[in-house]
């Protein structure tokens, strides 16, 4: 962690107060000239820290820019921090970066061509979202993939319950809801080595509608935010939190003890949902039964030619609404 990362860290701990630039250089481990090189270089980017020689520095407010700083001092796990105020695809930038030894954080505050699943594109507009990709070598097999996705779901909405404040739900398999609205979305993809039947790389692509937007009419009914207005939270603390999440959940996978809690969190089980049919685009009424130990979605149709029948579906998409 960098000192100007540490700095802030710690100057938000103690946020409205100063502290001694004595207290700083020793709790940081470096000397007082690197300490107010570190302040210089935050106020520059935008940070309000008041200096004064007899007194220290002290945190004037809280700002909500998305910054390598600011995130960077939510996050414990050891990775890689890349931040852009705007690119096309945080998911494109992962795919194009080297292998590195430990696992590469993109986020940005917005996004000209965010992707979605099945090639659909993901609204990313300017200071109202997180857009945030990790990506990583893993030392899985290619069949405990599919686990990957359901994990990063969950470990989003742990991040929303501690930082939001809020009770998120899940639908299979890979889509967050609150207060019946979609609020976030996960794309998880992957290179693949076909000579060893293993992945290269996995990269979890995040996209998280945080404040109030003007939804395009074919979504507006379905897709909300997390908050009523602007500025209710912290981007940086929300985005720090999602990647320490995913960070940690790296290191215990392909431990899959987490699917009790992803049942719980799934709020379509017991109800009647779509099932859409990816090959000829037809959707079939059915009722989700149960989410098996393979992660799959146990379903009863409820009408067609497959009337009673039950399927557990793998992969596809779902939705609930009429």
């Amino acid at each position: 962690m960098s000192t100007k990362i540490e700095l802030l860290k710690f100057l938000d701990e103690n946020y409205g107060s100063f502290v001694s630039g004595e207290c700083l250089a020793q709790t940081l481990g470096v000397s007082r000239a690197a300490v107010n090189k570190a302040a210089s270089a935050l106020k520059k980017s935008g940070y309000k820290i008041l200096s004064r020689p007899s007194q220290g520095y002290k945190l004037l407010e809280k700002i909500d820019i998305l910054t390598e700083e600011s995130i960077g001092s939510k996050i414990n796990e050891d990775c890689k921090l890349i931040v852009f105020d705007e690119i096309d695809s945080t998911n494109n930038f992962a795919h194009s970066l080297p292998a590195s030894d430990v696992p590469q954080v993109i986020v940005a505050n917005s996004q000209t061509a965010g992707k979605g699943r099945l090639g659909r594109s993901f609204m990313s507009p300017s200071d109202n979202g997180i857009y945030l990709t990790v990506a990583f070598s893993p030392s899985f097999d290619l069949n405990k993939s599919p686990f990957i996705t359901m994990a990063s779901a969950l470990a989003v909405c742990k991040a929303l319950e501690s930082v939001c404040e809020i009770s998120p739900k899940i639908k299979w398999v890979n889509d967050i809801f609150y207060k019946n609205k979609k609020v976030c979305g996960i794309l998880s993809e992957a290179q693949t080595n076909l000579e060893t039947g293993r992945i290269d790389k996995l990269i979890i692509g995040i996209g998280i509608n945080c404040f109030p937007s003007k939804f395009p009419d074919e979504i507006a009914d379905i897709a909300g935010s997390i908050a009523d207005e602007a500025g209710a939270f912290s981007r940086s603390a929300l985005a720090g939190a999602v990647a320490d999440n995913i960070l940690a959940m790296i290191k215990k996978f392909p431990n899959t003890h987490f699917l009790p809690e992803y049942r719980r969190k799934c709020f379509i089980l017991g109800k009647n949902i779509y099932v859409h049919t990816i090959a000829d685009g037809k959707r079939i009424k059915a009722r989700a039964l149960d989410i098996d130990d393979k992660g799959g979605l146990v379903v009863e149709y409820m009408e067609g030619v497959r009337m009673r029948e039950i399927e557990t579906l793998s992969s596809g998409e779902v939705s609930i609404r009429q």
